[in-house]
């Protein structure tokens, strides 16, 4: 995550990427905390390009400055480009949370609002599609409301200043009280974000996020005043503007809207400010105390002179005394100053205390020649000395050992913590590989998750999954697949990924796939190396009964995608695919006759609803599409009647009994629009039908078993 990541705590980290290692770059890199957070500076410590290539990510979060109210900070484009720029080789998840401004309105029309910051948020924006478009990747963008966090001071900075200035006694807006106040709490878009990653698509998007409680700024200043009773409220003149609708994208496609409203947590955001401030309040009572605890010498040395003042005191005071005067308070001043304070303050304490042997001797009225001619009398001030000496250098050598000792067990705890995080490492690795062999999309966990997927006796259902499996592993919504009719002159499209059923052809002239067709038979795969826009780009067959018998196709691919990895990837998968259909094919063909209405080539109703329920399940899925019709004429001649049907349908159709007796026919990739054209074929060989709707479909499915005869 990067950018404007103020509002990140480790909270909301937990919310969004519950399972996942993450890196937020910062400038308080070391506000974060945790084993799966990690705090960078991306302006400091390392480019993006050196970073990304580092950690290779797969999903990446940019939070744009917009994000807060009335920002002072730039948009940081340089560093978006950074980021996006180091990410173009990546198959990395980008998503690029902005602010609400490029989606404002003025009140009277439709024109966009132009301020700077608006147009430094499109200018990201831009930067977005650009690369999606140029380098393939998969971008995504999420215009949201301004966002606050009520729980964490310095978090919301627009909203600390208020309170500051509330507290002040003075609420001041830039804005009318009319205009809407447009708030995303932070929480809300944890949720959001962990949604949308839960649900990827490649395609590239703008999402929209509603302002749901729809308050102004009046409700806004009122629930301030009345967590700050004392201020005046102002109101500024800024123009109104307004901000779009709810298109009711994120509700139908993630089942998310938002659950705070700024106004209602306004109170809580107000009483984490208030015991932010009273902490800070009480550290700086006592800052005078830590100032000189900082300054431990000058302390030292005023407590020195102030302790030699008071032993003077003491030794005038206790002259007269006989038995007090024979303690030396001097030395016992040196000694106890030299072993509580070290060498230089045993010596000093020792001359102030020479300083008041020579104040003594000036009181009594002595001369001082005698000192000076009278090497006897200097060994009071020697003996005061060498104590102060003997006693700070004792304790200074014991400082010195304790030194020694502390550096010495931090170095130990810098290598028992430097060999703990390569512990912890290890075993993070080891969770992390075990993960991707389980988990992986090309892992040997994967699969054989896919192989039990595939375990279907109905082609029909495994056309369904190994699209689906596609789709996830190989990251493409291109996919077609075909199966090809007996005389292999025609291929037929039974299956497709949602954006494709609409798009490749529902039969194909295998003569003019020629090129694709003989590269499958030599090589078992086609690889569009020329980039030819009439052929699709990856092809690969499975043989039924020794011959070609379907067609996996993949219309378009990305530039990254056309290697050596995806396509030997492509080929294991189809291989899989192969041997599921094989096995279909075959247990379809042993069981045929027991699937038949006996004396007819029609599928019994339990046979034919399985047909039906795997159509139906391609419909929903937007994978393919059918056509069910029910044959409205009676024909006493059964084997006329078999004649009738198997001249009317495709090979990729079906023909079946229901439970009354009717008899229908399910038109495979066969829509609406082409009821016209199935009836008038139909009515040709002289079968007249009528559609059956979703509804009627519905009621069929949910009858109980029961075997259907031929009339």
């Amino acid at each position: 995550m990067a950018g404007n990541t103020g509002f990140v705590t480790e909270q909301w980290i937990e919310h969004a990427f519950a399972e996942d290692r993450v890196v937020v770059a910062r400038k308080d890199a070391g506000s974060l905390s945790g084993g799966r957070i990690t705090t960078i500076d991306l302006e400091n410590d390392a480019d993006s390009e050196t970073v990304l290539s580092s950690y290779r990510f797969d999903r990446i979060v940019y939070f744009f400055e917009s994000l807060t109210l009335h920002s002072d900070s730039d948009g940081n484009l340089g560093r978006l480009r950074g980021v996006l720029h180091a990410t173009r080789d990546i198959a990395a998840q980008v998503l690029l949370v902005t602010g609400p401004e490029s989606e404002f309105t003025h009140a009277g029309n439709d024109e966009a609002r132009e301020t700077s910051k608006s147009l430094m948020s499109r200018a990201g924006e831009e930067l977005g599609r650009y690369y999606a478009q140029t380098y393939a990747m998969s971008v995504k963008i999420v215009r949201c409301p301004y966002l606050y966090e009520p729980h964490h001071v310095d978090a919301s900075s627009y909203l600390d200043g208020l309170f500051e200035h509330a507290s002040e006694g003075k609420i001041e807006f830039c804005e009318r009280p009319e205009q809407e106040a447009y708030f995303l709490c932070a929480d809300d878009l944890a949720e959001l974000v962990r949604r949308i990653y839960d649900d990827w698509t490649t395609a590239y998007e703008v999402l929209h996020v509603p302002n749901a409680f729809h308050p102004t700024f009046r409700d806004f200043a009122q629930a301030i005043a009345n967590g700050f009773p004392e201020a005046k409220i102002r109101y500024g003149a800024d123009a109104p503007y307004g901000y779009p609708d709810d298109d009711g994208v994120l509700r139908r496609r993630y089942g998310w809207s938002p659950r705070y409203s700024v106004v209602d947590d306004l109170p809580m955001a107000i009483d984490t400010w208030r015991q932010a401030k009273e902490k800070h309040d009480r550290r700086a009572e006592h800052r005078f105390w830590q100032r000189l605890q900082r300054h431990s010498r000058i302390l030292g040395a005023v407590e020195i002179v102030v302790a030699a003042i008071l032993v003077e005191w003491l030794v005038v005071a206790t002259s007269g005394q006989s038995q007090i005067s024979q303690i030396d308070f001097r030395m016992l001043y040196v000694v106890i100053a030299g072993t509580i304070y070290g060498l230089n303050a045993g010596v000093f304490a020792a001359a102030l205390a020479c300083m008041g042997v020579l104040f003594e001797y000036s009181r009594n009225g002595a001369s001082f020649l005698p000192l000076l001619y009278d090497p006897t009398n200097w060994l009071t001030f020697v003996a005061y000395l060498i104590v102060g000496a003997v006693c700070g250098y004792v304790r200074m050598r014991n400082q010195e050992h304790v030194r020694f000792v502390r550096d010495e067990n931090d170095l130990l705890r810098e290598r028992l913590t430097f060999l703990r995080g390569l512990y912890q490492g290890v075993l993070d690795d080891r969770t992390m590989l075990r993960r991707q062999i389980l988990g992986r999309r090309d892992s040997f966990g994967k699969m054989y998750e896919m192989t039990r997927r595939l375990d279907e006796v109905q082609p029909q259902k495994i056309y369904r999954t190994a699209i689906q499996i596609m789709q996830d592993t190989l990251e493409t919504d291109c996919l077609g697949i075909y199966r090809l009719d007996e005389s292999q002159r025609f291929a037929r499209l039974v299956a497709a990924s949602p954006q494709e059923e609409a798009i490749l052809p529902k039969s194909a002239d295998v003569a003019a796939y020629d090129k694709v067709m003989r590269d499958i038979e030599a090589k078992g795969l086609w690889v569009n190396r020329e980039l030819d826009g009439n052929l699709p780009m990856y092809a690969a067959g499975v043989r039924e009964h020794g011959r070609i018998g379907v067609v996996i196709v993949i219309r378009k691919a990305a530039a990254d995608q056309m290697n050596l990895y995806y396509r030997n990837l492509f080929l294991i998968i189809c291989g899989l695919v192969e041997s599921a259909m094989t096995r279909a094919f075959e247990y379809e063909h042993a069981a045929r006759q027991s699937m038949l209405v006996p004396g007819t080539s029609l599928l019994n109703w339990p046979s034919f609803r399985e047909k039906l329920r795997a159509a139906v399940e391609l419909g929903n899925d937007r994978m393919g599409s059918h056509l069910l019709l029910i044959v409205t004429d009676q024909y006493p001649e059964a084997g006329d009647f078999n004649e009738r049907i198997i001249r009317s349908i495709r090979e990729t159709d079906d023909a079946g009994v229901l439970a009354d007796g009717s008899v229908c026919l399910l038109m495979n990739q066969a829509g609406e629009r082409e009821l016209p054209i199935v009836s008038a074929r139909l009515a040709r060989n002289g079968l007249n039908v009528r559609n059956v709707d979703a509804q009627s479909e519905a009621d069929l499915l949910a009858e109980p078993d029961a075997d259907g005869e031929a009339s």
